[in-house]
């Protein structure tokens, strides 16, 4: 009887693939200061960057570049995503949104530097006082500039019209994995009083993309997106954890990119256990095949 040779190297490699696909599809959509641009992982103004694509204001491009400064055509194609003029998402057309703030009067001209008076003028319709109103900004104060006066009746309406509000804050006392009626999984997150589910291209910040990860996490800002009848949270920011060491002293803030990536390395760890075991299984099947 013609006995199947069996590649056990590529069935192990196979095996850890699918499980790591099927994890990371889990969560492809959540991002956090770590996935969502390279280059702004240790910019202090990481937290407000992530928050302004989660409203969907600033777009989602290769790079951020938070230390280059603001020009008026970054205030464009910023100001045409907040208007809703145009399509956000991975990799836009910046260069359209920009000639559609153009043809809508949003700005006079595309060329030079953008100043802070500028933002003010485009976001707020000039109903905030700047400190400096001549001075241009880099890009990651901009953000900075504008998310700090969300809380603000000018930010409440800048927000308004990308169809967001501001959340609770508080601790998160419940997370749960729904089954959604048409297929799929949602995570539902409780907060205080409210509970709703994540939006599927919600942003994180301060904390892990795997969303069961939160349960018990402190949040310290939050925001809503509206969709005719249905609101999700579409920014979560966690307070840091704080590690506590014997005699009841802290180490100070835990880094959570480092716990994320312990949680994935020990993720990575049990599907190779796991792989190892189905090779050893299909190994001594295989010797036993007439």
């Amino acid at each position: 009887m013609k006995t199947m040779k069996i590649n056990y190297r590529s069935m192990l490699v196979l095996v850890a693939i699918v499980a790591s696909f099927s994890f990371e599809n889990a969560v492809a959509h959540i991002k956090n200061e770590a996935s969502q641009f390279p280059d702004i992982e240790f910019s202090d103004a990481r937290f407000d960057i992530v928050l302004l694509v989660g409203a969907g204001i600033i777009p989602e491009t290769p790079v951020f570049e938070p230390d280059a400064l603001f020009t008026r055509a970054d205030l464009a194609t910023w100001a045409a995503l907040a208007e809703d003029l145009g399509a956000g998402g991975e990799t836009p057309d910046t260069d359209a949104l920009a000639t559609v703030a153009l043809e809508q009067r949003l700005i006079a001209s595309i060329d030079g530097q953008a100043t802070y008076e500028d933002i003010n003028t485009v976001f707020f319709r000039g109903l905030l006082t700047p400190d400096r109103p001549a001075a241009t900004p880099t890009k990651g104060e901009a953000a900075s500039y504008i998310a700090t006066h969300l809380t603000t009746s000018a930010g409440e309406a800048l927000l308004a019209r990308r169809g967001v509000r501001t959340g609770p804050a508080g601790y998160a006392a419940r997370v749960e994995l729904k089954r959604n009626p048409d297929g799929g999984n949602t995570y539902v997150i409780t907060i205080g009083d409210t509970s709703l589910p994540m939006y599927a291209h919600g942003r994180v910040a301060n904390g892990p993309t795997d969303l069961a990860q939160w349960d018990g996490r402190t949040v310290r800002r939050s925001f809503i997106r509206e969709q005719a009848d249905l609101a999700f949270w579409t920014y979560l920011e966690a307070e840091p954890i704080t590690t506590p060491v014997p005699g009841g002293n802290s180490t100070g803030p835990e880094d959570p990119t480092r716990s994320e990536a312990n949680t994935n390395r020990n993720l990575f760890y049990g599907l190779v256990a796991a792989a190892s075991g189905l090779g050893l299984i299909l190994f001594f099947q295989g010797r036993r095949s007439p």
